[in-house]
């Protein structure tokens, strides 16, 4: 598959998979029967499930990428999305549809314009990998802590981070869809730099939701 093609059909299952992620959640939000599930079910642990499950389908995702066929890739891909979109559904409750579309358009602007810097730049970002990976793995330990403190401010530190790290990951994905070598022993390559890209763009939806979203009265 050529670069262009495998950017095209990357950003063909990145829509698609928000599509399905966020029509999820919209659905969820007007479903007693889902949120009963999600946040009534297993003792008050419903929302705790889901999202391990989630995070499972994704680590089984990036670890047998090479060996899935493409029909099973997809699958799997789509699964992630509705899980992500059932696990935005608390945020879909809190925060005004005003907020929630202003928010979706900053972030597809954002997204927009590292994905061309990622496609035009000459700098070699691969190098920033380490830097990327150890800043991620701060921001979720901090997230950690940070469910027990409750700290504003912690809060609006990790926030930021987040934000510039996953804005850095976007042009770091989009090279990477770019070189030829990456994943070149599997057909999944497409589908695997959309889920990335899914990754990213969800992550900062999220982080700039929680910076300047307005919550329902």
């Amino acid at each position: 598959m050529k670069k262009n093609e495998v950017l095209s059909n990357a950003f063909m299952w990145l829509f698609i998979g928000l599509l399905v992620c966020f029509v999820v959640s919209y659905i969820s939000t007007y479903s007693i029967e889902i949120i009963n599930l999600l946040y009534g079910s297993f003792n008050g642990y419903g929302y705790w499930i889901f999202a391990i499950i989630e995070i499972i389908v994704a680590l089984i995702f990036v670890a047998l990428i090479r060996k899935l066929s493409p029909i099973a890739a997809k699958i799997m891909y789509l699964l992630y999305a509705a899980l992500t979109g059932l696990s935005l559904t608390g945020i879909f409750i809190v925060y005004t549809s005003t907020s929630l579309t202003f928010v979706f358009l900053a972030t597809a602007i954002i997204f927009g314009i590292f994905a061309i810097i990622g496609k035009t730049t000459n700098i070699d970002l691969s190098k920033w990998y380490v830097y990327l990976f150890v800043g991620l793995l701060a921001i979720i330990i901090l997230d950690i802590i940070n469910i027990f403190l409750l700290n504003k401010t912690l809060n609006l530190f990790t926030c930021i981070i987040a934000i510039v790290i996953f804005c850095a990951y976007i042009a770091y994905d989009i090279q990477k869809a770019l070189d030829p070598y990456f994943l070149a022993d599997t057909n999944n390559k497409g589908i695997y730099i959309a889920f990335n890209l899914f990754l990213d763009f969800i992550n900062i939806f999220i982080r700039l939701l929680s910076l300047f979203g307005r919550s329902r009265d």
